[in-house]
């Protein structure tokens, strides 16, 4: 976190705590995040937090006090001794187990220590819940929720987590990176780059993005976004504020995480918002269903959904699908046919570096069903350990 030469000198842990908990004692109310803030309700808690710092004895100077107050402030109206994290260029995850806290930044894991108590984070991660007006306790001891900056938090709790409160706030750069930006990273190449570019252009095909968590998928997705036609009816639909689909005018819908409610968000945006190209923002239920029904009425329409492998990412989306009564080799027949290619995002630990690196793995053509129920398939583009082997075909490979 970046702070002034003068303020660097204090313990801001110490100090968020104790004012914390001198607020819950004094019975002070802390403002709630969404809400919009009035300056009279900022100013008044502002004053509380400079009166209870001196009541606790803080040694500040007198030059400082102002400064420092307003930062202790800003982070328990926010995520506490967390906050800082948040606001540091880099990091994606901030990770707490039992008190230690952990950050992965550039793909490095750095270890951070014990920041607080596991008592601390426990109360942390019910005051989450209830600014989000959802529960945490004993019968709900788990807890996914998006925060106002867009990140995602994720609690679990004893008894369901055995060895304290554990939490994951997984941040998403606000920086929306293009496909230069990734081939800069030797996360793709300039050959399927192009490939890609005339594939989001022509909006003739649809692709899924699948990998493992946290292999890519979203920002690969962000990129290709950049390439639709200015003149598409885009629609996207996601259960938290994760996408950055670089397009002008977009219809953009976040629902609850609740497999009725987004597919009935989907079942209403085809039906009644004419898109030219339809956008989930991660396909990991039965929303699986209304996927596959936008492919079957002919929308182009383009997904991210988690797998092991290029192959079996087809497959994820009929096992999500199963329980829809659709029986599986129509689910087949569909997604065979309107489904026409997986770019396959990965994850792996550079030993050497020290670092996490992100990578497109494989670039697989899905050709249609074959007379066995198989999919037939097609390697356009693969890493093969070294480097990315030469393009297979082009845009031609759907003629069949």
């Amino acid at each position: 976190m970046i702070r002034t030469k003068s303020t660097s000198r204090y313990n801001y842990n110490e100090m968020v705590k104790a004012v914390q908990d001198h607020c819950v004692e004094k019975e002070v109310s802390v403002p709630r995040w969404r809400k919009n803030i009035n300056e009279d309700e900022s100013l008044a808690f502002h004053a509380n937090v400079l009166r209870a710092m001196k009541e606790l004895g803080f040694q500040i100077f007198d030059g400082d006090r102002q400064e420092v107050a307003q930062e202790v402030a800003k982070r328990i109206v926010g995520m506490g001794v967390l906050q800082p994290y948040l606001e540091l260029d880099g990091v994606e995850e901030v990770i707490v187990r039992n008190g230690f806290v952990q950050i992965e930044r550039f793909g490095q894991i750095i270890d951070e220590g014990y920041l607080a108590s596991d008592e601390y984070f426990y109360r942390l991660a019910r005051r989450i819940a209830d600014l989000e007006g959802k529960k945490l306790g004993a019968e709900e001891p788990k807890i996914k929720v998006g925060l106002p900056d867009g990140s995602r938090f994720t609690a679990t709790i004893p008894p369901l987590s055995h060895s304290g409160t554990a939490i994951n706030i997984r941040r998403f750069s606000l920086r929306k990176l293009t496909f230069d930006d990734l081939v800069k990273r030797n996360t793709i190449d300039e050959e399927t780059v192009d490939f890609l570019v005339d594939v989001a252009h022509g909006m003739h095909h649809s692709v899924v993005f699948s990998g493992r968590p946290g292999a890519g998928k979203t920002t690969m997705l962000n990129a290709f976004s950049r390439h639709l036609p200015p003149y598409a009816q885009v629609s996207t639909i996601e259960t938290f504020e994760e996408l950055q689909l670089q397009v002008q005018h977009l219809h953009h819908l976040v629902v609850d995480e609740n497999p009725a409610a987004m597919a009935d968000a989907i079942n209403t945006t085809i039906l009644r918002m004419r898109p030219d190209v339809l956008v989930v923002g991660e396909v990991v239920s039965k929303e699986a269903v209304e996927y596959i029904l936008a492919l079957n009425l002919g929308i182009v329409a383009h997904c991210t959904t988690h797998s092991k492998s290029a192959r079996l990412g087809p497959i994820r989306l009929e096992s999500l699908a199963r329980d829809s009564g659709i029986p599986q080799d129509e689910l087949r027949e569909v997604i065979g046919a309107g489904l026409n290619l997986v770019v396959h995002l990965d994850k792996e630990w550079d030993e050497e570096r020290k670092t996490y690196r992100r990578f497109m793995r494989e670039l697989l053509a899905i050709k249609g069903v074959n007379a066995s129920g198989k999919y037939v398939t097609e390697t356009l583009k693969r890493w093969d350990g070294a480097a990315f082997t030469p393009l297979r075909g082009g845009k031609e490979i759907w003629q069949h």
